[in-house]
């Protein structure tokens, strides 16, 4: 048994064919490009609002970054402002109190030096007393 090719019915498989693909090609093949390329339009589109709120946080970072520098060298020199000033003022104080305690210390002198003087001139005024006092003391021994 020998197969022959029928040229009728390889006109009607090729038609259908045709028709199939074109079919295939209308319902299934366009409207599948269509979708990828949406589908690569949303993406392309998703990365570039991506790079964009990615520079924008970059922007962002920076800036805060600037803004604490700058508060912290606000706070460190608001520091050494108070540190500078507490250091004065304790310094003020400290003279005037050692400025107290001298003129204390020197009117203690001076009251010491008056009593010393004081009692020199009482023990020289009393010194016959107390020989004659020593003197009966060492007789009585």
């Amino acid at each position: 048994m020998e197969i022959m090719p029928n040229p009728q019915v390889m006109l009607v498989v090729f038609i259908v064919f045709m028709v199939t693909m074109f079919m295939l090609n209308k319902f299934v093949f366009q409207p599948l490009f269509a979708y990828m390329d949406q589908r690569e339009q949303k993406v392309t589109s998703d990365l570039e609002l991506v790079t964009r709120e990615d520079n924008e946080l970059q922007r962002i970072e920076n800036e805060i970054h600037e803004i604490l520098s700058h508060a912290k060298t606000q706070a460190f020199t608001a520091k050494e402002e108070q540190v500078e000033e507490a250091k004065k003022s304790a310094g003020a104080k400290v003279e005037r109190m050692q400025n107290e305690n001298r003129e204390k210390m020197d009117a203690f002198m001076a009251k010491l030096q008056e009593s010393r003087d004081s009692m020199k001139n009482e023990l020289r005024a009393n010194i016959g007393d107390i020989e004659s006092l020593l003197a009966a003391k060492i007789k009585h021994i």
